[in-house]
């Protein structure tokens, strides 16, 4: 992870993930215009073939310079999509922000919290604190459908990311399904698992504009886009007002299955800031849906890419 440092000027201040060079050799690969526009492409995930009709360019002269990203270890490889009959690659830049330190200079970094982050994920975090109640289903059968929740242990890797914002001393911090009063659903609610096993998702699904239709397969369907996903992996996430409090929100991380829900999860983590850019087809509303992959074939979700 990288540092966060203040940047200073004269009209404002500004906090900005920095990775620290000593070797100005390490972003030679970035000297090239044209490189450098292909890498500023990479800002987010892009395959090649987009990239290059964005720059108006030959394809292969992109290729040449994400494989001079690859050995500078600037860049990452994140999935690949089917594209008339090809394979697409997709690649993200590990790093958007560098700076070079001369050997007389000590820096000391400061450990600062993100403050887009922060800003992105209130009110579930305020002023470094928890202002949510996270509610997962049940382990017991409960419901329609006798349902035993098996998503709880997806919340606890949602629960130390938002534990990294807070300063803790709130106890406890969760509440199972069945344990929810009436006064907790007027607060903030963070809501884990979808309606067969969580029985607040259940209370709130026609709320949702995606959701998760229990009496078709367990199908996730869009009202946004109108289209209706089947695979296993695939996941929702919907930030929306408290129908009970509209000063008060509530966060919905499920899936068709437990691989859905994991990959819901994956992209609050690791792509915040993409969640909040709000759904494709209408940019307004904060629903999206996600697909989880297995990336390094150890049968667990470790990537989530955006369907919708």
């Amino acid at each position: 992870m990288s540092d966060y440092y203040l940047l200073k000027s004269n009209k404002k201040n500004e906090i900005a993930p920095v990775v620290l060079l000593s070797n100005p050799k390490q972003l030679k690969a970035l000297s090239s215009p044209l490189g450098w526009e292909v890498f500023k492409e990479l800002s987010k995930p892009s395959c090649p073939m987009d990239i290059a009709k964005r720059l108006r360019v030959h394809e292969q002269r992109v290729y040449y310079y994400i494989n001079k990203f690859k050995r500078a270890g600037l860049i990452q490889e994140l999935h690949t999509e089917q594209r008339h009959g090809a394979v697409a690659k997709f690649f993200e830049a590990r790093h958007k922000v560098f700076a070079l330190a001369s050997g007389e200079v000590t820096f000391q970094a400061l450990s600062i919290k993100s403050p887009v982050k922060s800003r992105l994920l209130a009110p579930f975090v305020d002023e470094g604190r928890l202002n949510a109640t996270i509610v997962v289903g049940s382990p017991d059968p409960h419901g329609p459908w006798k349902a035993r929740a098996s998503d709880a242990c997806c919340a606890i890797d949602f629960a130390l990311f938002l534990g990294s914002f807070t300063s803790g001393g709130k106890l406890p911090n969760y509440r199972l399904d069945i344990e929810v009063r009436e006064r907790e659903m007027k607060g903030n609610l963070v809501l884990i698992g979808g309606p067969t096993v969580n029985m607040i998702t259940r209370r709130i699904r026609k709320r949702l504009p995606i959701y998760i239709d229990a009496s078709h397969d367990m199908n996730i369907v869009s009202t946004v886009s109108k289209k209706t996903y089947t695979a296993e992996d695939v996941g929702i996430i919907n930030v929306i007002e408290n129908p009970r409090n509209r000063k008060a929100k509530i966060l919905v991380l499920a899936g068709k299955r437990f691989p859905g829900t994991r990959a819901a999860i994956l992209a609050m983590i690791t792509k915040l800031e993409q969640v909040f850019e709000g759904n494709k087809w209408e940019n307004a509303v904060k629903s999206r849906v996600v697909k989880g992959y297995d990336m390094d074939g150890d049968g667990i979700i470790d990537t989530a890419e955006f369907l919708e």
